[in-house]
């Protein structure tokens, strides 16, 4: 039986994941449901994103990962199947599926237009037990060729730097940048550098948090090959202003 994930804004506080979570296993009560998150800052897509693509790819093949974010209809915003990467994403087309892919969607069905305030929990969890069953995607609605695009800013090389942003931060306060290990690697060229910040110079890449002494800066790659900015045991967001947006520059010498 495939698992079921949530990732939802809805929090802890109220009876919303709940209610899906039953929906869910009234209609399939042998269904493994799995919280990806549910404390996603109120309709943050790109915080989303993140948190869904660094979390599926774990996931075994066949997942079905419901999106409880911005999930209401409209004629612009479409319910959704996406089926990408081996796994099944079932959410609005508010430009979700363009942050989590870039190329790699395999197929899009669009959902027949059903009115209700409570998407996730009256079409989407009835949609994922239906896929969970063995219901083919394309009985569940119409094929569709393409998803909302939703403009991403992505990290680049100019000259001899790279600029990027800060494009999530942690429950630790580590700043985890848009910079990836392999464009850092093809601009460094075994070049030195520096991580330029707020009254701070970072000029080497740790392998792990402990490389610093307590209550020092530091920049390493995390398990996702993103450039990720942390203070050991302290919230680099806070001292050096490094909140979401944030640009951070890397300069080549």
């Amino acid at each position: 039986m495939p698992i079921i994930t949530l990732t939802t804004d809805f929090g802890l506080k109220d009876h919303y994941v709940s209610s899906v979570k039953g929906a869910i296993l009234s209609q399939l009560p042998e269904a493994t449901i799995v919280d990806i998150s549910n404390v996603i800052e109120e309709y943050h897509l790109p915080d989303t994103a993140f948190i869904l693509k660094n979390a599926f790819v774990n996931f075994p093949k066949g997942s079905i990962h419901i999106i409880g974010v911005k999930a209401n209809q409209t004629k612009e915003t479409p319910h959704l199947i996406v089926y990408a990467q081996g796994h099944y994403f079932i959410g609005a087309d508010n430009g979700i599926f363009s942050l989590l892919f870039e190329t790699d969607i395999d197929k899009i069905i669009a959902l027949p237009e059903i009115n209700s305030v409570f998407p996730t929990r009256d079409i989407f969890a009835k949609v994922a037990c239906e896929i969970a069953k063995g219901k083919a995607i394309e009985e569940l609605g119409a094929k569709k060729e393409s998803v909302t695009q939703m403009l991403a800013f992505n990290a680049a090389p100019m000259g001899d730097s790279i600029r990027g942003k800060v494009n999530y931060v942690d429950v630790y306060g580590n700043s985890i940048t848009n910079i990836t290990k392999s464009l850092f690697n093809q601009t460094a060229k075994g070049r030195g550098f520096m991580i330029e910040l707020k009254n701070h110079n970072i000029t080497k890449i740790s392998n792990s948090y402990n490389d610093v002494p307590h209550g020092e800066m530091l920049a390493l790659f995390n398990t996702s090959d993103y450039l990720e900015i942390a203070l050991n045991q302290g919230r680099a967001d806070n001292l050096l202003s490094l909140k979401v947006n944030a640009t951070v520059i890397i300069q080549f010498v």
